[in-house]
Parts: C-alpha cells; sequence; structure tokens
C-alpha cells in the first residue's frame, strides 16, 4: 500500500482535496492526471505554482498537500517547501503533507520526519 492509499484510507469519511505545490508545471499536471486515474475518488486537485499561494487557500481543509522542497524554479524569492510547511505548521498541525525532493542529502529528508513529521517521498 503506497503513502496515498494509507491517507485516503485514513480520511474516507470527507471529501478528498489534493494542493499540489510545485513549480514545475509539466511535473504537477503529470502528478495531477497520475493521482485522478490512480485515485478517481479525489473530489478536488488545485496545484499552486509556489507556497505562498497554497497559504492563502488553506481554509479549504485539504485532505492532503503534496509539497515540493524547492519551489524557486520560476519565482526566485519564493519561500522554500519547508519553511511553507512550517507556516501551514503553525496554522494547524493536523495537515496531511507529503514532501517531494531531489535532494540527494539526506539532511533533509531527516530534517523534514523529525522536525514536521511528514511523509517523504524521494
Amino acid at each position: 500500500m503506497n503513502v496515498f492509499e494509507k491517507l485516503f484510507k485514513k480520511i474516507s469519511a470527507r471529501e478528498k482535496t489534493i494542493f499540489i505545490v510545485e513549480d514545475n508545471e509539466v511535473y504537477a499536471k503529470s502528478l495531477q492526471g497520475f493521482l485522478r486515474t490512480r485515485f478517481p475518488d479525489i473530489h478536488r486537485i488545485k496545484i499552486f505554482p509556489f507556497g505562498e499561494a497554497c497559504l492563502m487557500e488553506l481554509y479549504q481543509n485539504p485532505t492532503v498537500i503534496i509539497m515540493d522542497h524547492l519551489l524557486n524554479t520560476k519565482h526566485s524569492d519564493a519561500a522554500t517547501g519547508l519553511s511553507i510547511i512550517k507556516k501551514i505548521k503553525a496554522v494547524s498541525d493536523n495537515n496531511n503533507i507529503i514532501l517531494l525532493s531531489a535532494q540527494t542529502e539526506f539532511d533533509v529528508v531527516a530534517k523534514a520526519i523529525s522536525k514536521y513529521g511528514l511523509y517523504t517521498k524521494r
């Protein structure tokens, strides 16, 4: 059972809304397509090109937030995924967050798990 299945199994009573925070538009759309195909009961998938836009929509109570670690490909002044996660957790500690990272350094993954209690996928 993969990470998505585990999360969706736990949260079956409410509408499933996924936030994808990813600055690579092609990757974000590919991920969206995969999720729609694999999990047809997802109510809504919303893509954000930078984390600050996601913060403004947290009132929608997403089931899962998929967060890219680096978010400054198109917006050089955009906050990192970890700094956005810190802000999300300050608002509500109940969010399910999956951190996506192409980082090869284990420190990024270890920091995310220990500090924010995240599911991680490399």
